[in-house]
């Protein structure tokens, strides 16, 4: 299962490097390498599987030139988000917390872990730029939107997966 995992991550690198949205929102990556992640962790039940998942898109992207990271420091953020994910994903797992509660959990963790790619992003000595949307740039603008896609990410993910599940099973 971790070599799934892992397989899905480099898939996930592959579209992040070769697809660009032009939405000209940060964090808008998200939507591209974190559903496919979370889906393959929570459908594996790989103890590490978003972490390597996380680990596998970020070193594709590096790879191939592409802009997910943003560098060494990147890399281990990014990796350091897939760990919070799979420390999230393990926890609604364990059967302490209740079935209605699993999609919104997942989409905070994704959230979270989008932030923490936020974190990333202001240790690059580049700065903020200009987005499009309304010519909008700064701290708080940047940090919403990052907010925004991860939540996205995340509910995507988790009513993918419990949708798989329930097909799986029927």
């Amino acid at each position: 299962m971790l070599v799934a995992c892992i397989a899905v991550g480099v898939i996930a690198g592959l579209v992040v490097a070769g697809v660009r949205l032009n939405l000209g929102l940060p964090g808008h990556k998200a939507l591209l390498w974190m559903p496919a992640v979370i889906v393959a962790r929570m459908l594996s039940r790989c103890r590490v599987g978003a972490t390597a998942g996380s680990a596998a898109v970020v070193f594709t992207t590096f790879g191939l030139g592409g802009n997910l990271a943003g560098g060494p420091a990147g890399l281990l953020l990014t990796i350091v988000a897939g760990a919070f994910l799979d420390l999230v994903i393990r926890a609604s797992e364990s059967g302490s917390v209740p079935a209605w509660l699993h999609v919104p959990m997942i989409g905070v963790a994704a959230m979270l872990a989008n932030l923490i790619c936020l974190a990333r992003r202001l240790l690059l000595p580049a700065g903020f730029g200009v987005h499009l949307l309304f010519d909008a740039s700064g701290f708080w603008f940047r940090f919403c939107s990052y907010a925004l896609f991860g939540l996205a990410a995340g509910l995507i993910a988790a009513m993918a997966a419990r949708s798989i599940r329930r097909r799986r099973r029927s």
